[in-house]
């Protein structure tokens, strides 16, 4: 399904109710390769690990919750690359999910596994897969929830090899509930991502941390050498995001937030400054279906381009997705329209994701 989130920003950050979504919205971080170069991530592992360990020692809780869930859905993208000319391509989709959580004390220990993979048309498939170590503790009497997770992922892309990626990510968030109708969130995070292939500035989706089309104008080293050549490069991403819920009935609810994002990078056209912000709405008008809109707007500011220009994008995102509840399944189908226009008019784009499907959870 689609709708992860009603803002077009690169922050897998959780909002009060589950939308599942596109895959190119990521985070990541590098220091400087020679070109050419494989990109490693153990120093970022070596980051992660003590935290980790941090947060998974403790007493082992009895009777620990198994969940699992998993997905099957079919669709089009008129854009996967996300390029101004891209072809688009028909695809199938595999999603398993489990999570076991431990009762520690007064507060909760989720450890988490993710994994989906793309079938394009071709040989153009992409997956991931992530895993998830999250701790959550009521506060404010219970008002309130604080938690902190540590994150890595793995991206393969065969259609767009500059994103193939490994991550590590640190979150911190609180959600925090006003009245019996509202409730308000915050969550801060910083990602690196070790981009795996040496390639040209912009050679990526755009907010996926390399950009948008294939190739680029060149970086302005490149151009002092007179043509552009293939870097490597570990980005690191830092988010806010604060989101507002409202219960408008026991069966509408609305959520709006706001995001700013900034990506270090040592590249310097690859550097750049989000903000964005996005309004869905979730409803519930007969037993067992669910309707979901969502509609959001950002405006991505990059350092640096070539040849003296200035680059800023601005995307705009619609998507509306229906679920039929059928036990413990549920058929679903949605549509995600995305438009970016660029003040550089090759790295403007259009694209339309249609997906149908069935979950279910064992």
């Amino acid at each position: 399904m689609l709708l992860v989130i009603p803002i077009p920003i690169p922050i897998p950050i959780p909002i009060p109710f589950p939308t599942p979504g596109r895959a190119g919205f990521n985070i990541a971080v590098h220091a400087g390769h020679p070109p050419g170069a494989r990109v490693r991530s153990s120093h970022v592992w070596r980051r992660l690990l003590p935290v980790l360990l941090l947060i998974a020692l403790g007493p082992s809780a009895a009777q620990p919750v198994l969940s699992v869930g998993g997905e099957l859905s079919a669709g089009y993208d008129s854009n996967p690359a996300q390029s101004a000319g891209g072809p688009g391509l028909a695809f199938i989709r595999a999603a398993l999910d489990a999570a076991q959580a431990h009762r520690l004390g007064n507060a909760d220990l989720t450890l988490g596994v993710n994994a989906w993979y793309r079938d394009y048309e071709a040989d153009n498939d992409s997956y991931r897969l992530s895993a998830v170590l999250d701790w959550t503790r009521l506060t404010a009497a219970g008002a309130g929830q604080l938690g902190l997770s540590a994150a890595g992922a793995v991206y393969r892309d065969a259609l767009v090899a500059a994103d193939e990626r490994n991550e590590a990510a640190l979150t911190l968030r609180y959600d925090h509930t006003l009245t019996a109708r509202d409730a308000v969130a915050a969550t801060a995070e910083v990602r690196w991502l070790a981009y795996r292939n040496a390639s040209l500035p912009w050679a990526g989706r755009p907010g996926s941390g390399a950009g948008n089309g294939f190739g680029g104008p060149p970086s302005a080293s490149s151009e002092r050498r007179g043509k552009a050549e293939p870097e490597g490069r570990d980005d690191r991403l830092a988010g806010l995001e604060l989101g507002a819920r409202h219960h408008w009935s026991p069966k509408v609810e609305s959520l709006i937030s706001v995001v700013y994002a900034r990506n270090h990078s040592p590249v310097p056209v690859e550097a750049y400054t989000r903000a964005g912000v996005g309004l869905s709405v979730r409803a519930e008008p007969v037993a067992h279906w669910r309707v979901q809109a969502g509609i959001g707007w950002s405006r991505t500011r990059y350092d640096r381009a070539p040849r003296r220009r200035e680059r800023t994008d601005f995307q705009h995102d619609v998507g509306v997705a229906v679920s039929r509840a059928l036990g413990d399944s549920a058929v679903f189908c949605g549509v995600d329209w995305l438009r970016s226009d660029s003040t550089i008019g090759e790295r403007s784009f259009r694209q339309t994701v249609t997906e149908c499907g069935l979950s279910h959870a064992f």
